[in-house]
């Protein structure tokens, strides 16, 4: 069972996380929109196909993806640590633009 602290301290890195990778891809689409709009058009295309073909199919096959959901799935785990875990193991990549552990 989480305890509250640690479900709000786990909460709060999400939301920060989101908040990051939201400004990213607005300041992305802006940039993109206001050069070029039938470039974004076509970029954003491109993207939807990436998404569905590469971006998703890895997402599913993630196995700390998985051991987080079976954590928010089990009342009585901590789901706070494996989110935590989660957070601090794959931030350091994406951050510096990897898309895979070195």
């Amino acid at each position: 069972m989480a305890e509250d602290n640690d479900a709000r301290n786990a909460v709060r890195s999400l939301m920060e996380r989101f908040d990051l990778v939201n400004s990213r891809c607005a300041a992305l689409a802006y940039a993109r929109a206001t050069k070029d709009r039938n470039a974004y058009a076509k970029s954003l295309a491109e993207a939807e196909r990436t998404e569905e073909t590469v971006i998703r199919p890895r997402m599913e096959a993630d196995a700390e993806r998985q051991q987080v959901y079976a954590a928010l799935s089990d009342p009585e785990a901590n789901w706070p640590a494996a989110i935590m875990h989660m957070l601090k193991t794959t931030v350091r990549y994406e951050l510096r633009g990897h898309w895979s552990q070195e």
